[in-house]
C-alpha cells in the first residue's frame, strides 16, 4: 500500500540540507508507534542472514530552492511512503494523525493531509519513472582484507541480475512462496549514466544511485513486489521507489 503524506511547517519556510534522506528516515521512525518502530529498526525481516525493513519512501515531491548546501521549501512538503504490509502503512498513517506535531531538523511540523494512492494496473512489461533513485551493490574484499561497496551501473549486466535476486528475496518474505520460477529484468529506457547519476550522502556515506526511466519486464508478482517494497536495495534509506511512467515527462 502506498500513501502520500503532507507536512506543514510552523514557520514560513522549511530549510533542509541537500542530502536529507537520513532526516526523512528519522522522521518516519518518529511517526511510527514505538512498537512498530522498534520492530523495524531492531529486527526487520530476516532472509539468509540479511535483514529487510520492507518499506520505502520517495524524494520530497516539492522542488526546493537551492542555496549553497541547503534547500528552502515553502511551508508544505510531501512524500510517498510505501510498504507491502498493510499494518505498517496503517500504523504510519494512524500515528501521524494521532500526534500533534513532529520536528524535522529542529523545525516544528505537523501533518496536514494523508492521501491513499491507487495502485496502478501492472503488466509483465512496463515503463517506470524513479521517484527516488535506484541502487544495487556488492560488498567486495580489498587486498588488505578490508571491505568496500561496488555500486553497479544500470548498463552493467550484474545490475539487472542483482535487482532480480533482491526482488525474489522480498517476494519470499512477503508471500512465503517459492520465487524460483519468477523473473524480472530491468533495462535503461530514457537514461544517461552521466546525467542520471545521483550520489546521495547518507550519514556521511556516499551512495551511488540512478534516476531516469526504465523498462521492467518479467513476472507481475515481482514487479508488484518492487512497487510496494522498493526496487533494488537500501529502500528504507529512501531509494528505489517508482511509479508507472506516462510518457512525455522529464526523466
Amino acid at each position: 500500500m502506498r500513501i502520500k503524506i503532507i507536512f506543514e511547517s510552523q514557520n514560513q519556510n522549511l530549510i533542509l540540507p541537500l542530502h536529507y534522506n537520513h532526516l526523512i528516515q528519522s522522521l518516519i521512525y518518529n511517526v511510527f508507534s514505538k512498537e512498530v518502530a522498534d520492530k523495524l529498526h531492531n529486527e526487520g525481516y530476516n532472509f539468509q542472514k540479511r535483514i529487510f525493513k520492507l518499506f520505502t519512501f520517495s524524494r520530497i515531491l516539492e522542488k526546493g530552492e537551492k542555496n549553497s548546501n541547503t534547500l528552502k521549501f515553502k511551508r508544505n512538503i510531501s512524500f510517498y511512503f510505501s510498504s507491502p504490509f498493510l499494518d505498517i502503512v496503517k500504523d504510519f498513517g494512524t500515528s501521524a494523525f494521532n500526534s500533534s506535531k513532529f520536528t524535522l531538523l529542529n523545525q516544528e511540523i505537523y501533518v496536514s493531509g494523508i492521501e491513499v494512492v491507487n495502485r496502478p494496473l501492472l503488466s509483465d512489461r512496463i515503463l517506470i519513472k524513479m521517484l527516488s533513485p535506484v541502487t544495487i551493490h556488492s560488498t567486495l574484499e580489498k587486498a588488505d582484507g578490508s571491505q568496500k561497496y561496488y555500486y553497479y551501473k544500470p548498463n552493467e549486466k550484474e545490475f539487472s541480475k542483482l535487482i532480480e535476486e533482491n526482488a525474489k528475496k522480498k517476494f519470499f518474505i512477503i508471500n512465503q512462496k517459492d520465487p524460483t520460477n519468477l523473473t524480472l529484468e530491468i533495462r535503461p529506457y530514457k537514461f544517461s549514466v552521466k546525467n542520471n547519476l545521483s550520489v546521495v550522502m547518507f550519514k556521511n556515506t556516499p551512495i551511488e544511485a540512478y534516476t531516469g526511466i526504465f523498462e521492467l519486464k518479467g513476472s507481475k508478482e515481482l514487479i508488484e513486489t518492487t512497487y510496494l517494497a522498493g526496487l533494488g536495495d537500501k529502500n528504507p534509506e529512501g531509494f528505489g521507489m517508482w511509479e508507472v511512467w506516462k510518457g512525455g515527462e522529464n526523466a
